[in-house]
């Protein structure tokens, strides 16, 4: 079969191994409406390819990916809000990328992600669908949505499954970076090794994955997944509404300090305490 046409994605084939690759790394990958169309029609591409038995997400330039393109959400916030009735493209552009978690979370495929650099916001989706994350030593993650005012609305759900609840709670509530040893203390990542040995790692687990038979690797996953608590769609929808609120209230205030490089008014600084 012929690879799918995707735009700021490389696709390699390797053996029974599908590599796609974030490929913006000027912007350390961020996510823009082309590569997430691009993983739909991947997806699409995949959900019966049986001749794929491994999908690998890894980003371009040394980092994986940055979040959400802030270029993007600058222009949607530049937008006049909706009329009482009409729908709300902020909302439908959030719930979109829910849509999106979905479908990776129902590959027959294994899907393993490659973590260098940084993963922040909607990366962490990536990582939360994913079968097996391999991350290098120095990678950094964030919940870093509620630092510009908004929720990790469309990840939440994903992210609390992988980790549980109060782990998630955690991570999302303080919207701190942590490093790779404390995703996999957190349930996020499987394999931590140093930069050099990241292409080392991912062979050894393809040939893991190598020795086990297509079908029975789609029908264990499908039957997995039966068995764990399924994300309701409901609640992406309701998340996607209040990602829409916030985006429109305090959001606009952190894009803006985000894009000016300034801290937005709401942040509190506490000074470290004189000793005794």
């Amino acid at each position: 079969m012929e690879l799918p046409e995707v735009a700021d994605i490389l696709l390699e084939r390797r053996q029974s191994t599908l590599i796609a690759t974030l490929n913006r790394p000027q912007v350390k990958n961020a996510l823009n409406a082309a590569i997430i169309e691009s993983l739909f029609a991947l997806c699409d591409w995949l959900k019966d390819n049986r001749e794929i038995r491994a999908l690998v997400l890894r980003g371009a330039g040394g980092a994986f990916c940055a979040g959400g393109d802030i270029k993007e959400f600058a222009a949607q916030l530049m937008g006049a809000d909706p009329a009482p009735g009409e729908p709300d493209p902020v909302e439908r552009g959030n719930r979109r990328f829910g849509d999106l978690l979905l479908k990776l979370d129902a590959l027959p495929q294994v899907v393993v992600c490659i973590v260098e650099g940084s993963a922040f916001g909607g990366a962490i989706g990536f990582v939360a669908i994913s079968d097996i994350v391999i991350a290098e030593s120095g990678a950094k993650f964030s919940l870093s949505e509620t630092t510009l005012g908004l929720p990790p609305a469309q990840i939440g759900p994903f992210v609390v499954r992988k980790a549980g609840l109060f782990k998630a709670r955690r991570l999302a509530l303080a919207g701190a970076r942590f490093d790779a040893e404390e995703a996999r203390c957190a349930g996020l990542v499987d394999i931590v090794v140093a930069s050099p040995g990241l292409d080392a790692a991912l062979d050894e687990t393809l040939n893991d994955i190598g020795r086990c038979e297509p079908a029975a690797l789609a029908v264990t996953k499908r039957i997995l997944n039966k068995a764990a608590q399924a994300i309701d769609p409901a609640d992406l929808d309701a998340a996607a509404k209040d990602f829409a609120a916030c985006l429109r209230d305090a959001g606009r205030a952190g894009a803006a300090a985000f894009a000016q490089k300034r801290k937005p008014s709401w942040v509190e600084a506490y000074p470290e305490r004189e000793e005794a």
